[in-house]
């Protein structure tokens, strides 16, 4: 993972030398993904238990601070409300509290699973989480980061024997909120209307259909260069002289992380961060407990938002992710340190090297 992580973004700077945007705004690009270099930091960090236990201790605390601050924006009258305040987010905008909230959400839960009658508070805190995803922050990146941590959780306590009740639990939740909420009803009824009227509407100023022609006129873009891509932080310029010949909107985020490394550092781009994440999964196997829920939790969130938001690009939320990974599987790491002390000497032939160091190899 380590070895992946640094060669990713090794790649990601190679492009500084062919880009076609200026050294400093390619160098800033850069930096947007500067989590892949500390993912190996964090997972020497982490190493101990202890730190581990801190690290999500420290996360959940900010996010329970923030989830009673969004609670509190209800009862201030909308007279005296700003837009930040009506929406109830308190961290940064509604897309990056309400996908940190559904962390949190996860993670209470899977507590109060762990040891139902010692933790009966964390199902309170998770409950009172969800429903500020669903029913108080309108972020649709929220709901669905909550609907894959659902089916995740179901997965991880049930198996695949869990994959049905799962896909019921998230068609239930969203039958009621859509009955009940009506900032949720608003944004699903929002995102089918947008995809209906795509082709047929010139109005894309915002929302899904503002995406789908981002999306449409980043793969024209990616055609130039499509093994390569051309070049770090060019993502922009490159759309910009495009808006010009077609008249739209320019932007310098797609909103999706593969179309955004498919513009700027082409198909190879897209594998070694594709390649990150498989390997990654695969790592998980050498995790047990918390720290193997967490890190599929991660990874899987983030492997899902991607298509529908540069999480990467974004501070916030790239900050989180090389934060959670080295935190979750540091507790691998640490593990294999452990078997590797344990390797006799090539003067003991007669002991076999354990597994899991030939795993980790």
């Amino acid at each position: 993972m380590a070895t992946l992580s640094l060669l990713f973004f090794g790649f990601l700077s190679v492009g500084l030398i062919y880009t076609s945007e200026s050294l400093s705004v390619a160098s800033r690009n850069l930096f947007k993904y500067r989590q892949f270099l500390l993912i190996p930091i964090y997972l020497s960090f982490f190493l101990d238990p202890k730190s581990r236990r801190r690290g999500i201790q420290m996360f959940e605390l900010a996010m329970i601070v923030t989830l009673i601050g969004s609670i509190v924006y209800t009862f201030i009258p909308a007279d005296y409300a700003n837009v930040e305040i009506l929406e109830r987010s308190v961290f940064k905008n509604r897309i990056t509290q309400n996908i940190l909230m559904a962390f949190l959400a996860y993670l209470a839960a899977w507590k109060f699973l762990e040891k139902p009658r010692q933790r009966w508070p964390y199902a309170i805190l998770a409950l009172v989480a969800a429903f500020n995803v669903i029913a108080m922050v309108s972020g649709r990146s929220g709901y669905l980061a909550l609907g894959v941590l659902i089916c995740l959780l179901m997965y991880q306590k049930l198996g695949y024997k869990g994959i049905v009740p799962a896909l019921l639990c998230v068609g239930g939740v969203g039958f009621v909120a859509y009955e009940q909420s009506e900032k949720f009803q608003l944004r699903i009824n929002q995102v089918i209307t947008e995809i209906k009227e795509y082709k047929t509407t010139e109005n894309r100023n915002s929302g899904v259909n503002l995406r789908m022609e981002f999306y449409e006129n980043s793969l024209d873009l990616a055609k130039a260069n499509p093994i390569l891509g051309s070049g770090i932080g060019s993502f922009g310029l490159k759309y910009q002289q495009l808006m010009r010949k077609k008249g739209q909107l320019p932007t310098a985020n797609p909103h999706n992380e593969y179309v955004m490394l498919l513009v700027q550092n082409g198909a190879v781009g897209v594998c070694l961060f594709l390649s990150f994440f498989w390997v990654a999964w695969r790592a998980t196997r050498l995790l047990t407990g918390f720290d193997k829920a967490l890190g599929q939790a991660v990874l899987a969130v983030y492997l899902v938002g991607c298509l529908v938001n540069s999480l990467m690009l974004d501070t916030t939320e790239g900050s989180l992710f090389g934060f959670l990974v080295g935190l979750s599987f540091a507790g691998g790491a640490a593990l294999v340190g452990e078997q590797s002390e344990s390797v006799p000497s090539e003067s003991s032939p007669e002991t076999e090297e354990p597994a899991i160091v030939r795993d980790a190899a």
